[in-house]
């Protein structure tokens, strides 16, 4: 692993980048505990409420799934700021064009396809748990499904990657022929 960039821009990057990792990795960790202790010991609770809210008792199920998926995504998070992390190196390095590059950005690209479909269910679990958690004066404001910023973000991934292999492709032909 290398040190900071000289770069100041560089340097704000990795640094936030990293702190975005251990967030990621933070919010699976409490995720993980919060599933346990509604397994355990907040199982009645929940089930009180509701049963209280008259929601049917398949959503217990639905709330643990809804906070695995949330890991999932945590986990895509990590993943995706690990592949800009090693770009952000290979800036540092003085060497950005180079074919791991431009796969970093198609994962990066799939990833984000990866995490809008992962949000679609979640959105409507949210909508349908909604009008139930007003009965038990809970709010539940959930603003997923499909982004277009999150679509605009994986086209320009693609597009991004595809100028890497290009710019890769280009600079050998060029050293080759010097």
């Amino acid at each position: 692993m290398s040190t900071i960039p000289k770069d100041p821009l560089l340097a704000i990057a990795k640094i936030m980048v990293v702190i975005a990792q251990f967030l990621a990795i933070f919010a699976i960790v409490m995720l993980g505990i919060g599933i346990g202790a509604l397994l355990s010991v907040g199982r009645a609770d929940l089930m009180a409420e509701i049963a209280a809210a008259e929601v049917p008792m398949i959503s217990f199920w639905f709330i643990i799934l809804a906070m695995v998926t949330g890991m999932g995504l945590m986990f895509l998070g990590y993943r995706f700021f690990g592949e800009l992390l090693g770009i952000i190196n290979s800036v540092g390095e003085g060497d950005p064009f180079r074919p791991e590059n431009a796969d970093r950005l198609s994962r990066m690209g799939w990833i984000t396809v990866i995490v809008q479909a992962m949000i679609l269910p979640v959105a409507g679990l949210a909508m349908w748990l909604a009008p139930y958690a007003d009965k038990v004066d809970k709010k539940i404001q959930f603003d997923g499904g499909l982004d277009g910023g999150g679509i605009l973000l994986t086209l320009i991934l693609f597009i991004l990657a595809r100028v890497f292999r290009e710019g890769t492709r280009m600079r050998e032909e060029l050293e080759g022929t010097v």
